[in-house]
């Protein structure tokens, strides 16, 4: 009898890059379909930080939808709430966050992703960056890597009510492998 392996996954994470993004700044941005977002960011808000949340329909946004994150503020529990987790983003994460809440993930990427959002929300600028994630399979005698991938992610902070920051609209753009992070990201 063959014995059952039970496998685990973890996620490794490497900064490439991280920057900060001012009107202008979309040349920043490597991945097409990020420099799009920005675009339609910036066109949404005329040029201002408080953009309205419902200037992104999911309609004109269908050819992102799978990769397309969207998080809620919640300052009573100090957290961030995941409305929608992108099926492409899930399937590279190995786990969907949908309905759950930010401090729910693994430490390690906890931290990173709440920096992460807490800049955004606190400056009300978005943010590009870019990681090597590496995912491994962990089973009680070995582990293997099982996949490797950079991902460039752009967090983008919207409006509900005009009057503060309470969303945030995030797009993970899968780059090839073997890409240097470039441009200045």
């Amino acid at each position: 009898m063959i014995p059952t392996l039970h496998y685990r996954t973890e996620l490794r994470w490497t900064k490439e890059g991280e920057a900060s993004l001012a009107p202008g700044d979309g040349g920043l941005i490597a991945m097409a379909a990020n420099r799009r977002l920005f675009k339609r960011w910036m066109a949404a808000g005329h040029d201002e930080w408080m953009v309205p949340r419902d200037t992104f329909d999911v309609m004109d946004l269908a050819d992102l939808v799978g990769s397309l994150c969207v998080y809620d503020r919640d300052d009573g529990r100090d957290d961030y709430l995941c409305r929608v987790f992108g099926g492409a983003v899930a399937e590279d994460m190995g786990v969907d966050m949908t309905g759950r809440y930010l401090s729910s993930y693994p430490e390690r990427m906890h931290r990173i992703v709440r920096d992460q959002y807490d800049l955004v929300m606190a400056t009300r600028r978005p943010l590009v960056n870019t990681y090597r994630v590496v995912r491994v399979e962990l089973a009680d005698d070995f582990q293997r890597e099982d996949r490797r991938f950079l991902h460039e992610k752009i967090i983008l902070p919207v409006t509900r009510t005009g009057r503060a920051i309470e969303c945030l609209i995030t797009h993970v753009a899968r780059m090839p492998v073997d890409a240097v992070a470039g441009n200045g990201v």
